[in-house]
């Protein structure tokens, strides 16, 4: 920042009166900036002003004495060195010496006053054949004058700064809570049950953790988990949808900063020569100001949008968690755009009306930043939740080719700058190849030769699904529960951009042609990531280890692993994808990219109890990690519940036959909830699998919550759901009421994928 004019009170010399002498570079430019439109004529006038500027006597003098009479000496001889190197560099001439001023000493008062209707450009510029010094009014408004535009100009600056200032406190604070989450896991490695008759020493103990866990626990219940007003988080409400209190909270801070940065620190006042009137100056000020810090959000928004954001692995925060502040960030850059074009159209139409409207439509920088508002607002319309929810396709489409038009458009409108504010233009474009190389290396990891990766597809109507099983022997990177994948079907030519992302559901290997024909009449037992894009996580995987569970349910395999996804269809990708299975008594083969794997592993093992709350195809992520919780050296579960609501009986059969291995472990409860009559379905099987409670009707979330939390007492409990909006904001709901009665040692973690 540059130095702040101070004001110094001295006497004027022989002219007498009492004159405020000026600091800084800005006082040496207000003397040099009320000389430019004078004309001097100890120079010959054929020549150009620049160099006249650096031959003049008279102008010299008059630079002078103005320097003289108005400012202090900090500062003065670097700046006059500069102004001598320029007229030497770029008009081979040098000013006259500083000296030549010498015999005016004593003569201050028969020097001529400039003033401001004599020197301002707005008229004929006037030819003098002597020194002159401007008047202190005048001097007075071209400093001021300055000194504001460049004050804004700074302040433009920080202000754009003051956004990466917010994100990054914000992700320390992410950064700060996985670090204590995992040392809050790692104290808990020993733990035990607590037998009925411990020790005094260890009831204090466990006394004093419960007080110590108060203030965290009244974050979790006001703050961290409810949602943001009553009681809708995971529902949207008409086209919208709010994030968790928590995140909202986060957002409307960033929102506030933007409002109250865009809306300080304008310095106006009457008798400014670039712009008289104080509406002017605001116009110009404001459009500047949110100008700039709209383009600053540009590398935000492209990083907070990207699939391989490092900050994911960092702060443990979920893809969902990230793309809600990816489309606020987005949404207050849009409006900032709008507010910057319609100050400068303002500007223009005050100016010059339609004709000079119509001459700056030429200026190619100023077509384009129309261009680049108009895209950024079209970007926001089609990524409205309904759209995104039906037609993911067309959402996605123009959201990319949107995005790029915006990055050029913006490129060529700062590009006047000479590259000035292109700092914040080739980190968005550095950021989008960064990301799209890591895909592409993604792909490459699951397939070296990723032109012949093959998946086979079937389609059972009974429950509705999907089954796609890509062979994945040849894969660098092993799945983990949790992780999920985006597909690229390349059999249609016109949909091959599109990629979708679905929830692996288990490994499995693959057998013969025969034993597939075999495994397509029945459904399989776990969940699908839908492709509606604001739909909730529904399914996830098993380790690779889950191999020797499925071993059970089937003999004489092959060494070959396979990703077995559960897609359920909806529109547009996942429908197409369902006729075509449907149409054939075959499997059906596709060719297809596989990018992946993503998403974080919740550290459940660390629980001595868990719920799973999870609804249809949500099945798959409480098997996704029950091999881990129920087998792992690491895990400390002693109580594992399941509260599952299913509608197709098909699906709810082949979930008990596949893995009822592990269901038949003595720490796991499983409550089934058929939402449809299962009168006349095959109750038989039911009734070989111990430990399930199959019952018709939707479950209770409410009493599932409170009945789990009051077994595990004191101890910690999670709380994981995966199922319709409906569910997970009762889960949502039941988790906030039993912190708030108490049990603080409940933590609430949700499965789902919005985009």
């Amino acid at each position: 920042m540059r130095t702040k004019a101070s004001l110094l009170f001295v006497l004027a010399g022989s002219w007498g009166g009492v004159v405020a002498l000026r600091s800084g570079k800005y006082c040496f430019e207000g003397c040099s900036y009320t000389l430019n439109c004078v004309d001097f004529n100890d120079t010959n006038p054929a020549l150009s002003r620049k160099i006249r500027t650096c031959q003049s006597v008279f102008r010299a003098t008059s630079l002078y004495l103005c320097l003289e009479n108005y400012c202090t000496n900090e500062g003065r001889t670097e700046w006059l060195r500069g102004n001598n190197e320029t007229c030497q560099k770029k008009t081979k001439q040098a000013l006259p010496p500083y000296d030549i001023i010498a015999d005016y000493a004593g003569d201050m008062d028969a020097v001529r006053r400039l003033k401001a209707e004599e020197g301002m450009c707005d008229g004929a510029p006037i030819t003098l054949g002597e020194a002159t010094i401007p008047d202190e009014p005048y001097f007075e408004r071209a400093f001021r004058t300055l000194d504001a535009a460049f004050f804004e100009e700074d302040i433009h600056w920080l202000y754009a700064m003051a956004m990466y200032y917010f994100w990054a406190i914000v992700i320390a604070v992410g950064i700060c809570t996985r670090l204590i989450s995992l040392i809050r896991g790692l104290q808990h490695q020993e733990w035990l049950p607590v037998p009925d008759n411990e020790s005094n020493h260890e009831t204090a103990n466990r006394t004093k953790n419960s007080i110590r866990s108060l203030p965290y626990s009244l974050l979790k219940r006001h703050i961290i988990i409810p949602a943001t007003f009553g009681y809708r988080c995971s529902q949207n409400i008409h086209w919208c949808t709010i994030p968790p209190r928590i995140q909202s909270l986060t957002i409307a801070s960033f929102v506030l900063l933007n409002i109250v940065l865009c809306s300080i620190s304008y310095p106006v006042f009457s008798g400014n020569i670039f712009w008289p009137e104080i509406s002017a100056q605001l116009w110009r000020y404001v459009s500047d100001r949110t100008g700039i810090i709209s383009l600053a959000n540009l590398p935000l928004i492209w990083l907070f949008g990207t699939r391989n954001n490092t900050l994911i692995w960092l702060t443990g925060w979920g893809f969902g968690t990230y793309n809600n502040f990816h489309r606020w960030v987005a949404r207050v850059a849009t409006v900032q755009a709008v507010v910057h074009s319609i100050g400068y159209t303002e500007m223009v139409w005050e100016s010059g009306g339609w004709r000079l409207y119509t001459k700056y439509w030429y200026k190619r920088y100023f077509w384009n930043g129309e261009l680049a508002t108009i895209f950024m607002c079209a970007i926001c319309a089609f990524s409205v939740y309904g759209l995104r929810r039906s037609h993911y396709e067309v959402f996605l489409v123009a959201h990319i080719l949107f995005s790029i038009i915006v990055l050029i458009t913006m490129y060529y409108h700062v590009e006047i700058f000479n590259g000035e504010w292109n700092i914040f233009i080739w980190p968005s474009l550095l950021i989008w190849v960064f990301d799209r190389t890591l895909r592409v290396l993604r792909i490459l990891a699951f397939n070296p030769r990723f032109w012949n990766t093959k998946c086979s597809a079937t389609y059972d109507p009974s429950s509705n699904l999907v089954r796609l099983e890509v062979p994945c022997s040849q894969s660098f990177l092993r799945p983990k529960p949790g992780s999920y994948y985006y597909i690229y079907a390349l059999n249609n030519v016109l949909f091959a951009h599109q990629n979708h992302p679905f929830t692996l559901a288990y490994v499995t290997s693959s057998k013969n042609e025969e034993d597939m024909e075999d495994i397509h009449t029945r459904t399989s037992s776990s969940s699908h990531r839908s492709s509606r894009p604001s739909s909730h996580r529904t399914s996830s995987t098993t380790s690779t280890e889950s191999e020797a569970l499925l071993s059970s349910s089937s003999s004489s395999r092959s060494p070959s692993p396979s990703l077995v996804f559960l897609i359920r269809p909806y529109d547009g990708f996942t429908s197409r994808l369902a006729q075509n299975s449907a149409s054939t008594s075959t499997l059906k083969s596709i060719r297809v990219f596989i990018e992946g794997p993503y998403g974080e592993t919740v550290p459940l093992h660390t629980f001595p109890s868990v719920l799973f709350l999870v609804g249809g195809t949500g099945i798959a992520v409480p098997l996704s990690y029950m091999h881990k919780l129920l087998t792992s050296d690491q895990s400390r579960v002693a109580r594992l519940r399941i509260v599952w609501a299913v509608r197709e009986h098909a699906f709810f059969v082949d979930v008990l036959q596949r893995f009822r291995d592990l269901l038949k472990d003595e720490r796991v409860e499983v409550d089934v909830h058929v939402t449809r009559d299962v009168e006349g379905k095959d109750d038989a099987i039911v009734e070989e699998i111990e430990d399930v409670e199959v019952v018709a009707g939707r479950p209770n979330v409410d009493a599932a919550v409170d009945e789990a939390a009051q077994e595990a007492g004191r101890g910690r409990m999670a709380v994981v759901a995966c199922g319709p909006g409906q569910m997970a904001d009762d889960a949502r709901r039941a988790v906030v009421k039993a912190v708030g009665d108490g049990y603080r040692g409940v933590e609430y973690f949700e499965e789902s994928f919005k985009w």
